[in-house]
């Protein structure tokens, strides 16, 4: 018994000792945030943060250009801001697979700034094509050099899916509407009605695609888009061009008709836009950065 005792206070002797550089971290860190904001100095972001936030990019389909975009503010709330300017540095780390450049190095967020945060955007140009199962790693950190000292950073992992459509839905809080933006890297199309010398099931690569006539075009498909959405939560732009060559279904909610399914094709690399309106516009659906689950279902069909 005595034996066992002594385990046990030896166990929890070692546990202490392993765990006291990591609550000393945390608690230094706490003591620092409190001593900030004891001087109403707020240094924040949408994106990066104290702990290095981690964002994965699941469904990245390997090839062409894309933006990295975050704030840095000087607000705590919507009530609460530093009542002075606060200066800072941006730096980030690309691997020499992809070519950066970023917005601004450097910047002030002005106490006259009446939206009391400045916008920041990383380019990244792919230098090569990323296969399947790869991962481009890039890293952006912000630090405040006045008139306190913060640093924020945050970790982006895009992991190359299977090749075909990616997506993403861009949106901000207190915004009316919600951006799903679809990405064909499928460089070719697939014949889905005869014309000319072409049957059907023959391929058609990017060149000869763009040569063909708008009739023509509509015979060959690359990829069809499956998407599905609640109208209680978000609708879809009824302008949307799409829509002109889109199949849909309805539903009625409040005796009034709203689309919830489309399908409709996507050329061979190439890009489109879809807008939605936001029924709960203080809401942020931003996927996959802010949200693990999208808001709307999207299904990649071959022809």
């Amino acid at each position: 018994m005595k034996n066992t005792k002594k385990i046990i206070a030896i166990i929890l002797i070692i546990a202490l000792v392993i765990s006291l550089p990591t609550l000393g971290k945390f608690i230094s860190k706490k003591f620092h945030e409190f001593y900030l904001n004891s001087k109403n100095f707020y240094f924040y972001s949408n994106r990066l943060k104290e702990d290095d936030a981690l964002y994965q990019i699941n469904n990245w389909s390997g090839v062409g250009n894309f933006e990295i975009g975050f704030d840095l503010s000087s607000e705590k709330n919507r009530y609460t801001y530093s009542d002075y300017d606060i200066s800072y540095d941006v730096s980030y780390d690309c691997p020499n697979t992809v070519s950066c450049s970023i917005s601004e190095t450097s910047g002030v967020i002005y106490k006259t700034n009446t939206n009391h945060f400045n916008s920041i955007t990383l380019h990244v140009v792919p230098n090569r094509v990323f296969t399947e199962g790869e991962t481009l790693t890039i890293k952006v950190s912000a630090t405040s050099t006045g008139p306190y000292k913060k640093k924020i950073s945050a970790t982006y992992e895009y992991i190359v899916g299977k090749s075909g459509v990616t997506y993403e839905i861009e949106d901000e809080a207190n915004r009316t509407y919600a951006v799903l933006k679809l990405t064909n890297a499928v460089s070719y199309c697939t014949v889905v009605e005869a014309f000319d010398s072409y049957s059907i099931g023959d391929r058609l690569d990017g060149p000869d695609f763009i040569a063909l006539s708008d009739t023509n075009k509509s015979k060959c498909v690359s990829e069809y888009i499956n998407i599905s959405f609640d109208p209680n939560i978000l609708f879809v732009d009824n302008t949307s061009p799409i829509l002109n060559y889109s199949t849909y279904t309805t539903t009625n909610i409040d005796r009034v008709s709203y689309i919830n399914t489309m399908r409709f094709k996507i050329d061979p690399s190439s890009t489109l836009a879809l807008k939605f309106y936001k029924k709960n516009t203080s809401n942020n659906y931003t996927y996959p950065i802010e949200n693990q689950t999208s808001a709307i279902t999207v299904n990649i069909e071959d022809p």
